[in-house]
C-alpha cells in the first residue's frame, strides 16, 4: 500500500469537504515539558453521569484547576495499558479506542486561564502524562478567527483541539479509513463530555471551526488535521 500517496487523497478530499486550500503552516518547536499530577478517577455513576450530560455554552470565570485538567486528559484521552504488538512490547492503547489501536489522534490544548499554565498552546502527551508547551503566546486572538461562534472564545478556559494524524492511518489503511478517524474522534468527545460531567466541568463539543486557522494555531504538519474543537471550563 501507497501510504504516502493515499494521504495525499485523503487530504484533497479533505480540502474539498472545507472549501478550503491548505496553506503552509509554520511549525512549532516543543518546549518545555510539564509533568501533569497524578489523580484518582472520578467516582461516578455511569447512568447518572450519561442523565446529567450537556453541552454548555457558559463556563466559570477562573482558571481551571490543574488536577481536574489532569483528570479530564488522564480518563478521557490518556493510556488505558499497553499490549504487544506493532513490532513492540509495550504499545499504548487509549482510553479512547481507535481502530488498529493506531497512535493515530492527538490532542492539544489552547489555554486561555489555567492554573499553574501560562496562556498557550500545548501537546498532551499521553503515554507520560504531560503537557508539551508548543507556544506562549496567549492564544484568544487566534481562536477568534478559529471559532465559528466566537463567544466561545472569552468563557471557555480551555479549548481542546482533537487531531488526527493522517500518515500513520494510512501506513496501515486505504482511503475508506478517513471516515473511520472522525469515528475515532467521536469517541474521544464522548469521553470527554463523560468525564468532564464526572469531574464538574462545564463542556461543549464544537464542530464550527476554521480548519486552517486552527492548523495554524496548532502548527500541525500537513498530514495532521483537527477533526474537533472542544470547549471546556468549570461550570458556571
Amino acid at each position: 500500500m501507497d501510504g504516502a500517496r493515499t494521504t495525499q487523497r485523503a487530504l484533497a478530499v479533505h480540502r474539498l469537504l472545507n472549501s478550503q486550500s491548505r496553506i503552509g503552516t509554520a511549525p512549532l518547536t516543543d518546549g518545555r515539558r510539564i509533568p501533569l499530577p497524578d489523580i484518582h478517577p472520578p467516582r461516578a455513576d455511569l447512568v447518572a453521569t450519561l442523565a446529567l450530560r450537556r453541552s454548555a455554552e457558559d463556563y466559570a470565570d477562573r482558571p481551571l484547576d490543574l488536577t481536574t485538567l489532569s483528570a479530564w486528559l488522564r480518563f478521557s484521552v490518556g493510556v488505558q495499558r499497553f499490549v504487544p504488538a506493532y513490532g513492540v512490547t509495550e504499545h499504548p492503547l487509549s482510553m479512547a479506542p481507535t481502530a488498529g489501536g493506531l497512535d493515530s489522534l492527538r490532542a492539544y490544548l489552547a489555554v486561555r486561564t489555567a492554573e499553574a499554565l501560562v496562556p498557550g498552546v500545548y501537546r498532551y502527551e499521553a503515554v507520560s502524562h504531560e503537557l508539551v508547551e508548543l507556544s506562549t503566546v496567549d492564544p484568544v486572538h487566534a481562536l477568534r478567527h478559529v471559532y465559528l461562534q466566537p463567544e466561545f472564545v472569552p468563557r471557555a478556559a480551555v479549548s481542546l483541539a482533537l487531531t488526527a494524524r493522517l500518515d500513520e492511518a494510512f501506513d496501515r489503511y486505504p482511503l475508506r479509513h478517513y471516515r473511520t478517524l472522525h469515528v475515532d474522534s467521536g469517541v474521544a468527545v464522548q469521553n470527554l463530555y463523560l468525564v468532564g460531567t464526572a469531574l464538574g466541568m462545564a463542556c461543549c463539543a464544537v464542530a464550527g471551526f476554521d480548519d486552517t486557522a486552527l492548523s495554524g494555531l496548532l502548527g500541525l504538519p500537513e498530514t495532521e488535521i483537527p477533526t474537533m474543537l472542544f470547549a471546556a471550563g468549570h461550570a458556571a
